[in-house]
């Protein structure tokens, strides 16, 4: 008997027990509650003490139910530039567009980190490609860790490969994350080659179905490593590719102040935007921002390396390369003057800071010895278009902004330490009978359509050249 009551006793204990540790943590949780919204409250009220800025919502980008999604806080060094370059900031959100005789769908899918990014929290890297470029994208994304506004080429049926390269990548690799965060993909095709099915919004794109693993629960490999460009219905159409279709679809895209317009297969070195943007804090003057000013941009140099070296991440890693002749200047041996910025040895030569501070290291126009440079570069996205008559097959893509550039005056301020490098394969020259069919009649073209044109949009200037 004494046994039974000193169990039941032991029982009661042991519920008692049980409801004050229940009631302790319910109790712990309102108070974390509690102090989680007071922490926001008072962030509120210090933000708006200090005139915080806020990602501003037009109406019609407005979510028509309530949003529990937090207020994105911009940072100080956001809220100076952002007062500084006078810049507005803006929701990405999809749109359907006619660009001439294409129909683009902008920002079919978004980066949900660049979806409400601040038009002065970093900078946007434009690009442009078809589903086999794909390979290259997790790469760039580590890299560049930023907003990339990614235009796709989609003729007929090369739209559904685009969709599984779309799912596979933001699904199935290990920067997927990033991937989804920063990445927003658009898609365009011409009229005359209209796909058979296109997404009508974001999530209908999301929901097209995928597979990282096959039956047995490997990985499968992704849709585009395996990819025949010879089934592509670009080239069984006979189509050109409108690289400066989707430069331009891919720049006018961004909802930051400042972009880089740049080829998927090239690769920054690490930390570029902050440094870039730590840079203008630092220091204003390395903007054009008074009247009377000549416009500016800021490239960076360009390598290329051997198959099989890892990328260099700084240039303490890049120097070693070049000495052992594993990497060497962007198309030495097929376009030395394309890629070689002014002060090329001096740039090598120049120690990099302790802290790797980017600073501009050298000034030049494109004229004399660099009237054929075709720079990547940093820019505030008002240079001029890149003209869409001319295909990657009639090469010159980027020579003709260059051109229109140049009558305009343009200053090109080249950075240090920060570089680009090409994915890795060192370019040979190769002759190739249709591109040179390509390039000699756009080379006419140019001379004798393009170039007046421009004399009369920009302005005459026997120094500058296409």
């Amino acid at each position: 008997m004494v046994v039974q009551v000193n169990k039941r006793s032991v029982l009661l204990v042991l519920l008692v027990v049980l409801v004050l540790l229940l009631v302790s943590r319910n109790l712990r949780q309102a108070q974390q509650l509690a102090a989680a919204h007071e922490r926001r409250q008072s962030h509120k009220s210090q933000a708006e003490a200090e005139s915080l800025t806020l990602l501003d919502i037009t109406e019609a980008d407005a979510p028509l139910d309530p949003s529990t999604e937090e207020p994105r806080w911009l940072s100080a060094r956001t809220q100076e530039l952002q007062a500084l370059l006078k810049c507005r900031n803006r929701r990405l959100r999809l749109q359907k567009l006619q660009h001439g005789n294409y129909w683009v769908i902008q920002n079919l899918v978004m980066g949900r980190e660049s979806q409400r990014m601040g038009c002065a929290e970093s900078i946007t890297y434009t690009t442009n490609g078809d589903y086999t470029f794909f390979d290259n994208l997790e790469t760039v994304t580590e890299r560049w860790l930023g907003p990339i506004s990614f235009a796709i080429h989609t003729p007929g049926y090369d739209l559904n490969a685009t969709l599984d390269a779309i799912q596979y990548v933001r699904n199935c690799l290990p920067g997927s994350q990033l991937i989804s965060d920063f990445v927003s993909f658009h898609i365009y095709f011409s009229n005359e080659h209209m796909p058979e099915y296109v997404p009508h919004d974001e999530n209908e794109a999301l929901n097209w179905p995928f597979r990282c693993v096959d039956e047995a629960g490997g990985p499968l490999p992704p849709p585009y490593a395996a990819a025949n460009r010879t089934a592509m219905y670009k080239v069984q159409a006979n189509l050109t590719y409108p690289i400066n279709v989707g430069r331009n679809i891919a720049r006018g895209a961004v909802n930051t102040h400042f972009i880089f317009a740049c080829d998927i297969e090239l690769y920054p070195s690490l930390g570029l935007v902050d440094q870039f943007l730590d840079m203008v804090q630092r220091n204003n003057s390395v903007l054009a921002l008074s009247p009377g000013q000549q416009p500016r941009v800021y490239p960076l140099p360009v390598f290329e390396i051997k198959d099989g070296e890892r990328v260099p991440n700084d240039k303490a890693e890049l120097l070693p390369l070049l000495e052992k002749g594993r990497a060497q200047l962007f198309h030495a041996k097929v376009c030395t003057s394309c890629h070689k910025v002014p002060g090329y040895k001096d740039w090598i030569d120049r120690t990099a800071s302790v802290t790797d501070d980017l600073n501009l290291f050298s000034m030049t126009v494109r004229q004399g010895n660099h009237k054929y440079w075709e720079p990547f570069y940093i820019s505030d996205n008002t240079e001029p278009i890149f003209d869409e008559r001319v295909t990657w097959e009639g090469q010159s893509n980027k020579r003709i902004q260059g051109y229109a550039m140049c009558l305009l005056g343009y200053e090109y301020h080249v950075l240090h330490p920060a570089f680009l490098v090409h994915s890795p394969g060192i370019k040979k020259p190769a002759r190739n009978s249709m591109r040179a069919k390509y390039a000699r009649e756009m080379t006419k073209f140019i001379k004798t359509k393009i170039e007046p044109e421009y004399r009369v949009l920009y302005g005459k200037n026997k120094n500058c050249v296409t």
